[in-house]
Formats: structure tokens, C-alpha cells, sequence
């Protein structure tokens, strides 16, 4: 008796289950449950929900994996199980400095790049530049980003290469898909094609700094707060309202007057001799068209595009309306 295989093999899971943490489906529940810092994920934390709770995935699979149906099965796999089990136990992992896992894990560099858009794109108003004279270069960005893209998701060892180099830039979700820099900018591309200048230049700041802010404080915050919808939560969108209410004051109210040297006939569609809305009440709903297209789900395409496309025919359209 003494020689007989047990009919459960004895498994040792202590290397797996040694940073046990919350399930994908208990953070995924309704918010205000007991423990916050457990019960919300905003919409881009979800990219690193697999490292936080890899080790429970990994003993779901396994249990799956490693289901035995017979005796006989026990007696032939036994051995075989108990060895790929270990190995993927003591797999060793590549070692990543704590600054570079802070900076990937809250997208430090990614949320810095984004936000300088709106940044370079007052700069450039401050000189002068038209807007048609932008179409070509954002055209020429996504040609060049859409072939970096290509060449490497169809060359692994390439695109092995470029994810460890541009660390940064590459979210864990885009290691085998297309950037989101491409939506960024076929957004762009976009307004700038076919909107007035203000409302172009008002769809960067809204892509780039409330969109910013809504993901920057939804994080934090977000968990505290209902969802309005799914990833997006209240005080994500709070944050998007005020930074756009800001955007709108900072252009409107000093950008325009003080370069106003700069401007076309054309280029200008708000003013206020030509509305009935305010530049308080403007801004107020700059705010509110902000909040809006953050958490609008557009076929599932990437908020990098919907958002700058969607604020800016908003825009558009409430300005025409209120036109006198």
C-alpha cells in the first residue's frame, strides 16, 4: 500500500500564492463596498490588473490544467505535472528597477507626453502657425507610428526590441497590438482638417489635459465615487469638467486677446459680439462637452480619438446654435 500514488498529487503552491491579492471579479464589483482600495478599477488601471493578481490566475489555471479524471491518468502524469508546475514556479523573472516600475505602472512619461501636446500646440498659436499647415506633419506622424507598428507585431524578434526599448511609451495592453498614439493622432488629424482653429486648438486641450486629469483622478479617486460608466468613474469626470473649464478660460480669455495678431478672418468661430452665451457660461459648458465625450464608449474605438472628434463637433455644434 505503501508504494500506491495518492489519488490528489500534493502540489506546493506557497511561491505562487505568496502575493495573493484581490480576484478580477471582487475588484470588479460596485464601488463604495467595504474595503475601497479593492472595489474599482478605472479604465486604464485595467492594463496592469493581470501583474497584480497574476498568481491567482495562475492557480485557477492550473486547477483547470491539471484536472485528473482517473487513476490511470495519475499514475502516467503524476510525475510530468509535478515538473512543469515547478517550473513554472521557479521561472525567474526579469528584474525591474522600483523607478521603473513606478513609472510604467501609473504612466508617468505617457501621461507627461500627453499633456506637453497641449502645451506645444499653444506654443505654436503663440508663433502664428495655421492650422492647415499642421495637417501634413500629423499625417506624416501616423504614417511613420502606423509603419513602426507594423514592421514590428509582424517581426516578434523586432518587436521584442522596440517594446524593451520604448518601455515607456508602450502599454502592456499594445505590446501585440497598435499604439494608441495612432488614434491620438488620426484624432487630431481630424479637427484640424475640418474645424475652425479655436475649436481645433480647444480639442487638443480637452485630449490632452482633461483627458489627463479624468484618468489621473479616477485612479485615485475614482473608487470612491459611482461609475457612470464602464472604467469611468465620477470623480474622473469631475476632473475632466474643471480642466476643461480651465482650458477654456486659459484660450478664450488670454491666449486669443493677447495673440489675436495671429489670427484669421475665419479662424476665430466663438466670440462673444457674435453669441449669446458668455465666456463664463462657454466655459462652463466646454467643461460639461469635456466630461461628456470622456466617458461616451464610441464603438469601442480608442478615447485618444473620440475624444478630441467628439468635443470638437460638440463644440461646434453649441457655438452654432447660440450664434446671434
Amino acid at each position: 500500500m505503501s508504494d500506491e500514488i495518492p489519488l490528489t498529487p500534493v502540489i506546493t503552491r506557497t511561491k505562487m500564492t505568496a502575493k495573493m491579492s484581490t480576484p478580477k471579479s471582487a475588484k470588479k464589483r460596485t464601488i463604495l463596498t467595504k474595503h475601497f482600495e479593492e472595489s474599482y478599477i478605472e479604465e486604464d488601471d485595467e492594463t496592469y490588473v493581470y501583474n497584480e493578481t497574476m498568481e491567482v490566475d495562475i492557480e485557477e489555471e492550473d486547477n483547470e490544467d491539471f484536472e485528473l479524471n482517473s487513476d490511470e491518468d495519475i499514475s502516467e502524469n503524476s510525475t510530468e505535472v509535478g515538473s512543469v508546475i515547478e517550473d513554472k514556479v521557479d521561472e525567474p523573472v526579469p528584474p525591474q528597477s522600483s523607478v521603473r516600475a513606478f513609472l510604467v505602472k501609473h504612466e508617468i512619461i505617457r501621461k507627461v507626453f500627453h499633456s506637453s501636446i497641449g502645451l506645444i500646440t499653444l506654443w505654436l498659436y503663440t508663433l502664428g502657425v495655421k492650422k492647415d499647415q499642421l495637417v501634413v506633419p500629423l499625417g506624416l506622424l501616423f504614417l511613420g507610428v502606423f509603419t513602426n507598428d507594423y514592421i514590428r507585431l509582424h517581426n516578434p524578434s523586432i518587436n521584442k526590441i522596440v517594446v524593451e526599448k520604448m518601455w515607456f511609451i508602450i502599454r502592456e495592453s499594445e505590446i501585440n497590438s497598435y499604439n494608441g498614439i495612432l488614434s491620438y493622432l488620426a484624432g487630431l488629424f481630424i479637427v484640424f482638417s475640418i474645424l475652425p482653429k479655436d475649436m481645433a486648438v480647444m480639442s487638443v486641450l480637452l485630449l490632452s489635459w482633461a483627458d489627463t486629469a479624468a484618468s489621473t483622478f479616477g485612479r485615485k479617486f475614482g473608487k470612491y465615487t459611482f461609475q457612470i460608466s464602464h472604467g469611468k468613474s465620477f470623480a474622473g469626470a469631475l476632473a475632466s469638467f474643471f480642466t476643461g473649464i480651465f482650458s477654456s478660460y486659459l484660450l478664450y480669455g488670454y491666449f486669443i486677446p493677447q495673440f489675436n495678431h495671429v489670427n484669421g478672418p475665419q479662424d476665430i468661430f466663438w466670440k462673444p459680439e457674435t453669441s449669446k452665451l458668455d465666456l463664463h457660461v462657454y466655459s462652463i459648458l466646454c467643461g460639461l462637452i469635456a466630461s461628456i465625450s470622456e466617458f461616451i464608449n464610441l464603438f469601442n474605438l480608442d478615447d485618444n480619438f473620440t475624444i478630441p472628434v467628439l468635443s470638437g463637433f460638440f463644440l461646434y455644434g453649441l457655438v452654432s446654435y447660440f450664434q446671434v
